[in-house]
């Protein structure tokens, strides 16, 4: 499990800190984010609190958390639910066989299977959006 950078509940993080935390991939958190919100105008960014994890971002689009970011130092983690079927889709799909293997490892629970993705650079940032298609049910 990832724990966020932001760990002190009496501070909630601004973007200023954000940027600054996630440094150079602060862009891809960007497009992953943009993605989202084009894919689904009205879904909203909000920031969390968990005392396992610290701080995180969720966007969430009518009470369904679609991704979670977890900001860590100089990287993120994306947190993906996937349920049954967009398992099973993400399996068949041409992500890379490093994302299939996260997916499989990921812990299964009611709502679907987690799959945590760290973001260091660019390299991940093409599974995640065909991840989120799929979650969002989006033709690829």
């Amino acid at each position: 499990m990832y724990h966020s950078i932001f760990q002190d509940q009496a501070r909630r993080p601004v973007l200023k800190l954000f940027r600054e935390a996630l440094d150079v991939t602060y862009d891809q958190w960007s497009d992953i984010s943009r993605y989202v919100f084009q894919n689904r105008p009205g879904a909203e960014e909000l920031w969390y609190f968990n005392p396992k994890v610290g701080w995180h971002i969720r966007i969430r689009y009518n009470k369904r958390v679609i991704v979670y970011c977890i900001p860590c130092d100089q990287f993120f983690v994306i947190l993906l639910v996937l349920g049954e079927k967009a398992v099973t889709e993400a399996m068949e799909s041409s992500i890379s066989t490093h994302t299939k293997q996260l997916i499989d490892a990921g812990a299964a629970h009611s709502e679907g299977r987690s799959c945590y993705i760290a973001v260091k650079d660019d390299g991940p940032v093409k599974d995640i959006k065909k991840l989120l298609a799929i979650k969002l049910f989006l033709k690829t």
